[in-house]
């Protein structure tokens, strides 16, 4: 690509319009679902094809003879920037549709007809179909992508790795590979949830291995060869970059597992994902595709659901987690936490010049933990910190809650070692919570102090009785479990429904945390927070540093400052199950971008961090040695 654009210069939504606006072209459509299908190909066509936008054109009419068809050609890419005649000049034509309609293909082959157009294209922003136009007689074979700019169809699948491209958007591109695992394959989801992470991983194993070329690759020759019921090439390509993963992963994948899919829908597969390079993928692009890809297949009866990237944000840069700092998830899910906090810690290698790839991968495999109880989060967990290179090989499957000789014996047997009681310097977590999930196991609760009933005393403390409670809700467990990871002045941040803070029959979870640790802060979350994942709770976010208990006590009865924020502006829209971005705009209503022209994200969680940071340098709360000392005295 000879002009490099920003996602900005090529095309953005103005929700206050109500309309999507085109710069590159000066044009401006309604905001329909059709319209935001259309704008991710166009960006597709520029930023992964490589294509200029001069050469895009947008709603063409096209000519069948004399007369002008109907309805106008979505998108048309024209061979130069120049002559924009479909008559003469056409080359691509896209024809988009909204998410579930399945008609238009014959719509954009009669556009093809009557131009010049070599390929065609049909999106409703889950699907896509991919054709090449045959000359004499008029007819379409299906391909496995379109020419990039500068290419021929025999260059598609011949990729160097240098040349693969950072994926724009891969939501719709992980959503596609899912629905055709469905349509084509007749198995359910857990198969087709599992299989998809197996070329995932296969995917990435190529991308980093030594050599130049790419394996995971299908030509559109292969492609012929598998839909005649051959295609030995492809498949052995394919086969020995899994026994590659097995070999890699034998934490993730057993020996004895296969590929199971059929062979069209691994071609289909490869066709979709060969042209990325997932680890240039920028962090957030992967995040929303692995939370969707994850909560399609994987929502629970355990309250579980995904944190969003501004809460992960939050919870990361208030504890400030460092290259020295031991740190675990007890219920991690697909990772967030743990790849946010990972990349947080290597963002300050990076800023000390000390970014020597071997010190970042050790701190990764000796300082980072995750647990989950769904043994395929877990897996997903390791696929995405593989993404970053790595971490993965501290995550495995277990209850969180269980016993501790339990867990370890998990642990061991994933390889794992150094989670017990005291072992960490930090805890991040967004634990399952609510009612529906109580935990009556008297195995697991006569283990916890909150596991049991307690007394008032007449001086308002509580102390625990002999009588063991009938259940009790996971979340208040997990604040046991989490103090208990500690060391001595460890931190933790904790997602907790606000029912724990304030229901009055909570009262004594509050006085056990605060007989344990000094409270740090409360971040208060708006309701919708987790809307997307299914679940509306009102949340908060505690943080905390565990303490001694004659040390607590002590705090206490002298009393200390508490730091208290209230989120309002995440950067999406609360209370939507797809939670689009929401950007800041000026005064004047005009997008506010940062220095690569990007929309600015509209959201309040970098004040509040910056707040905290300042309230923490005044009351001199210290979390690394020598932190504060540069400024120390000028902190307002």
């Amino acid at each position: 690509m000879a002009v490099k654009y920003t996602e900005r210069e090529i095309g953005y939504i103005d929700a206050d319009l109500g309309r999507v606006l085109y710069p590159f072209c000066g044009g401006s459509f309604k905001l329909t679902p059709e319209e935001q299908i259309r704008l991710i190909f166009v960006r597709r066509l520029v930023l992964e094809y490589g294509y200029d936008p001069e050469q895009l054109g947008l709603e063409v009419p096209v000519k069948a003879g004399a007369k002008t068809l109907p309805k106008r050609a979505d998108i048309v890419v024209f061979s130069s920037g120049k002559d924009h005649d479909p008559a003469s000049q056409a080359y691509v034509i896209v024809e988009v549709k909204k998410k579930d309609r399945q008609d238009g293909v014959d719509q954009m082959q009669t556009y093809c007809n009557n131009t010049t157009a070599e390929f065609g294209v049909w999106f409703n922003g889950t699907d896509v179909v991919y054709q090449h136009r045959k000359r004499a007689p008029h007819k379409f074979d299906d391909i496995p992508d379109i020419p990039r700019a500068g290419e021929k169809l025999e260059d598609v699948g011949l990729f160097l790795k240098k040349n693969l491209v950072p994926a724009t958007e891969l939501k719709s591109v992980f959503e596609t590979i899912h629905n055709h695992i469905y349509a084509n394959e007749g198995v359910l989801k857990d198969k087709a949830f599992n299989e998809m992470l197996k070329l995932i991983f296969m995917k990435m194993v190529d991308e980093q291995g030594l050599g130049e070329k790419s394996e995971f690759r299908i030509t559109e020759g292969e492609l012929r060869a598998v839909e005649d019921g051959k295609g030995e090439d492809f498949l052995k390509r394919l086969g020995g970059l899994f026994e590659r993963v097995r070999k890699d992963y034998g934490d993730v994948f057993e020996k004895t597992e296969t590929l199971r899919l059929k062979p069209l829908t691994m071609a289909f597969v490869v066709s979709r994902l060969q042209r990325y390079s997932l680890r240039a993928t920028p962090a957030d692009v992967k995040g929303t595709a692995f939370q969707t890809f994850v909560s399609a297949h994987q929502r629970g009866d355990r309250g579980e659901f995904f944190t969003p990237h501004a809460v992960l944000e939050l919870m990361v840069k208030m504890m400030d987690p460092s290259d020295q700092d031991t740190f675990i998830d007890p219920a991690c899910g697909s990772g967030g936490f743990l790849v946010y906090g990972m990349n947080h810690v290597w963002d300050k290698f990076r800023a000390s010049g000390r970014a020597r790839e071997v010190d970042m991968i050790k701190y990764a495999h000796h300082n980072i933990r995750g647990i989950d109880f769904n043994p395929d989060l877990a897996k997903v967990a390791k696929m995405y910190m593989v993404l970053y290179d790595d971490g993965h090989t501290g995550i495995f499957s277990a209850d969180s809650l269980d016993r501790w000789a339990e867990i370890k014996k998990k642990a061991t047997a994933a390889g794992v070692i150094g989670v017990e009681p005291g072992a960490f310097d930090l805890v991040l977590t967004n634990p399952p919570f609510g009612s529906k999930g109580k935990v009556s196991s008297k195995t697991l609760l006569q283990q916890y102090d909150l596991g049991y009933h307690v007394k008032k005393e007449p001086d308002g403390r509580y102390t625990k009785t002999k009588k063991r409670r009938e259940s009790q809700i996971p979340d208040v467990l997990f604040v046991e479990r989490c103090l208990d990871l500690l060391r001595p002045g460890g931190r933790m941040g904790i997602v907790l429904p606000n029912s724990d803070l304030n229901n009055i029959n909570l009262d004594y979870v509050r006085r056990f945390i605060r007989g344990r640790a000094r409270i740090l802060a409360v971040v208060g979350l708006p309701v919708g927070t987790f809307a997307s994942a299914g679940a509306n709770p009102h949340p908060s976010v505690v943080f905390v540093q565990k303490l001694a208990s004659k040390e607590a006590a002590a705090l206490n009865k002298k009393g200390y400052p508490v730091f208290m924020a209230k989120a309002e502006r995440l950067g999406f829209v609360l209370s939507t199950k797809n939670a689009p971005v929401v950007f800041l705009k000026d005064a004047a209503g005009e997008l506010v971008v940062d220095t690569d022209g990007r929309p600015v994200i509209d959201t309040d969680i970098p004040e509040i961090v910056e707040a905290f940071r300042r309230f923490r340098a005044d009351n001199g709360i210290v979390f690394h040695e020598g932190e504060f000392a540069a400024s120390e005295g000028s902190a307002s």
